[in-house]
C-alpha cells in the first residue's frame, strides 16, 4: 500500500528524499513541532541515514557584554542575511514558480529589516551579529549542489527551521515593552514570520512536493 505524507510529516523526511544528509540548523533543537530524527522504513528511503541533532543545541548566540535588544536583534539579522542567502540560491537553482516567488519575497522583506535592525543598534552605540552556525554553512554548501525538486525541498525545510527561530525572537523583543521601538519591531516580526509559516506549510502541501513511500 502506498501513502502520501501529510504535511506535519513532509518536513520529518524531506531531507531523507533528496538523497542526502543535509545538516539542518540547530534552531530546530529548541523549537517544539520541528523535524524530528527520521529513522529509515523500509521503502525507498531504506539505508539513508536519518536527519537528526542535539538536543542542547541552539541557535541563539548571547553577547554578555551587549543589552539584551542588541543579542536579539543580533540573532535577528543573523536570521535575516541566512533567508537572503538561500533565497538568492533558489532564484537560481529552484525549479518551482511559487518556490522562486517566495523566496523573491524574502529578500524583498529581509533587506529593509535588516537596515532597520542595523540603524537601531548604530543610534545605540552597540552592533552585533550572531554567528552563522558550521551546520547551517555545510547545509548551504550542500546546497549549492541541489537544483530542481531536491533543492526544493532541502530550502524549505532550512526555511521552516529559520522563520521558527524568528517566531522565538519576535516574541522576546515584543515582550520589551519598556523599549517600544524594540518591542514594536517584534511585533512586526512575528506578523511576517507567521505569514512566512503558513506560506511553507502552503507549498509543501502542493503535489510537486508531496512524497511517496511504501510501507
Amino acid at each position: 500500500m502506498r501513502k502520501i505524507l501529510s504535511v506535519s510529516s513532509f518536513f520529518q523526511i524531506a531531507l531523507l528524499s533528496a538523497g542526502l544528509l543535509l545538516t539542518v540548523p540547530a534552531a530546530l533543537a529548541q523549537i517544539p513541532g520541528g523535524m524530528t530524527p527520521a529513522g529509515t522504513n523500509g521503502g525507498p528511503n531504506s539505508g539513508i541515514p536519518s536527519t537528526g541533532m542535539s538536543p542542547n543545541e541552539s541557535m541563539t548566540t548571547e553577547n554578555h557584554n551587549q543589552p539584551i535588544e542588541c543579542n536579539i536583534f543580533g540573532n535577528m539579522r543573523r536570521n535575516f542575511n541566512v533567508e537572503m542567502e538561500i533565497s538568492k540560491l533558489a532564484l537560481t537553482r529552484s525549479c518551482n514558480a511559487d518556490v522562486q516567488r517566495f523566496s523573491r519575497k524574502v529578500i524583498g522583506d529581509n533587506l529593509p529589516l535588516d537596515t532597520e535592525l542595523s540603524n537601531f543598534e548604530s543610534k545605540n552605540g552597540s552592533t552585533f551579529i550572531a554567528d552563522v552556525s558550521d551546520q547551517t554553512l555545510d547545509a548551504e554548501q550542500q546546497m549549492e549542489k541541489l537544483s530542481g525538486q531536491q533543492f526544493d525541498q532541502a530550502y524549505l525545510v532550512q526555511m521552516d527551521a529559520y522563520v521558527k527561530n524568528d517566531q522565538q525572537l519576535a516574541r522576546d523583543a515584543a515582550a520589551m515593552v519598556s523599549l517600544p521601538e524594540v518591542s514594536e519591531t517584534g511585533m512586526r516580526v512575528r506578523i511576517l514570520a507567521a505569514q512566512r509559516e503558513k506560506r511553507i506549510a502552503k507549498l509543501a502541501a502542493e503535489e510537486y512536493f508531496k512524497i511517496e513511500f511504501q510501507d
